[in-house]
């Protein structure tokens, strides 16, 4: 079964029994595969004692469960929750990055579930562009687990002071000035870690990772098109009167 021909993920077949059993030094493949040039192009981010080249932005746990990124990029448009942060941690077979604020959520808030998330086992956190330096000093003067600034700009001052403040990588999140904001951080503080939205298609991920990026963060398809391709495997099958 394959998916629209716009989108770079890929699914496998059923591995059989036979396959299962006699393979079981190998790393069984998931349903939803991340595309290989990541894996092999990607210089990879160190978090959790692991080198992370691969981040699924997702909260759903079937899906987390079904693909193969290195790990999990747990933010969600609502306020933290420490129920979700502590059920996608012990739900998951891999390191799970957990947003922590942003516009909305910050101060006490932010610290608290920083915190949290550090106890519960993430393998580091995230703060949405918006996040204030001063709440970033907090929780660096709180937690060990690496931090995480989404940026959507290059400027200097502005990046030196989200360094200065406590952030160890930065999540370029710039649109279609993603691969232009990847460049300038590169040349303004070369080898600083940086990861950044691969977009919709194999060249976007491609020219992320040309332009920079030593991690690519994915979108996974919806239920609503993994179920689309499913019923339309289905119907052909059917003898329509």
């Amino acid at each position: 079964m394959q998916l629209n021909s716009d989108t770079f993920w890929a699914i496998k077949r059923k591995i059989s029994f036979w396959e299962r059993l006699f393979t079981r030094k190998k790393t069984l493949s998931k349903a939803l595969n991340t595309p290989e040039i990541i894996a092999n192009n990607c210089e990879g981010l160190q978090l959790g004692g692991k080198v992370l080249k691969s981040f699924l932005f997702s909260t759903d746990m079937a899906l987390i469960e079904n693909n193969d990124a290195d790990a999990v990029l747990a933010v969600y448009p609502f306020s933290p929750s420490v129920k979700i942060i502590k059920t996608l941690i012990e739900f998951s077979d891999k390191p799970v990055i957990c947003g922590v604020g942003g516009g909305t959520t910050k101060g006490k808030k932010s610290l608290e579930m920083a915190m949290y998330a550090e106890q519960a086992g993430a393998a580091g956190i995230i703060v949405n562009i918006p996040f204030e330096n001063k709440d970033l000093k907090k929780i660096r003067e709180k937690i060990k687990i690496p931090i995480i600034a989404s940026i959507a700009s290059s400027d200097y001052n502005f990046l030196k002071s989200k360094m200065d403040a406590g952030v160890d990588i930065f999540h370029v999140t710039g649109g279609i000035h993603t691969n232009a904001i990847l460049k300038s951080i590169a040349n303004i503080f070369p080898g600083f870690p940086i990861m950044a939205t691969g977009g919709k298609s194999m060249e976007s991920i491609e020219e992320a990772i040309k332009a920079g990026s030593k991690a690519i963060v994915l979108s996974p398809p919806s239920n609503k098109d993994l179920f689309k391709s499913l019923m339309i495997k289905y119907r052909s099958s059917l003898n329509h009167f």
